[in-house]
């Protein structure tokens, strides 16, 4: 099992090396973000009751009661919203939150290091102590665009967030060394399984790996 912690809920977060596990059965994956927890309906009207006067103390002139109004609709939201991957993109250099250099392309060497950087939302805070604790595991699964799985790591590893307020801007770096493969098109898949709630979500990101 692979771990990786960011204390504080805004430092870079690496996925240690996992497992390849090797896999021969077909898969229905989307090629597109998968959501399996859907919104919790009861607070919707929480959700835009709370905005609404947000918006009313703003243009009474009295901000610090609307931020405190937004605030609560954001919590009831964040409560609501499935687990999802604001953005998910193979990046050359992570330095921080919002502060990544994008890979050029989706062309991979045979013997390249595939770096992800990921920013998660929708997670469950579980309170610990005097502070807030994000617990996400990641499942990794590389397949055919056609569906055959090649190489697997379940539990890759366990990424952590800690802070003393529930911290709604965090991201991960996945550092992921690729199996043995022949050139061609492949599709990586990331399952995130929030520890804290019921929530999950995977996305699928296709790659090409060149020839030697």
């Amino acid at each position: 099992m692979a771990v990786a912690r960011a204390l504080g809920g805004l430092g870079q977060m690496r996925g240690s090396i996992g497992r390849w596990l090797s896999g021969a059965r077909p898969a229905a994956l989307a090629a597109a973000l998968t959501l399996a927890f859907a919104p919790v309906a009861a607070l919707a009207g929480e959700i835009s009751d709370r905005a609404s006067e947000a918006e009313q103390l703003l243009g009474q002139g009295r901000p610090a009661d609307a931020q405190a109004a937004f605030d609560k609709a954001a919590a009831a939201f964040w409560i609501a919203s499935p687990l999802q991957l604001r953005v998910a993109i193979f990046a050359d250099e992570v330095k921080g939150f919002g502060n990544y250099t994008p890979h050029q392309g989706t062309t991979f060497k045979p013997d390249d290091t595939l770096l992800i950087y990921l920013e998660p939302i929708g997670y469950a805070f579980a309170p610990e102590g005097d502070s807030f604790k994000v617990r996400i595991a990641v499942d990794l699964e590389i397949h055919t665009p056609g569906g055959l799985v090649l190489a697997k790591s379940p539990d890759f590893g366990h990424l952590e967030w800690s802070a003393r307020s529930k911290t709604r801007e965090i991201h991960a770096t996945l550092k992921l060394p690729l199996p043995k493969l022949k050139s061609g098109d492949y599709q990586l898949s990331i399952t995130l399984r929030d520890q804290g709630s019921p929530k999950t979500a995977t996305i699928t990101m296709p790659f090409t790996l060149a020839a030697k």
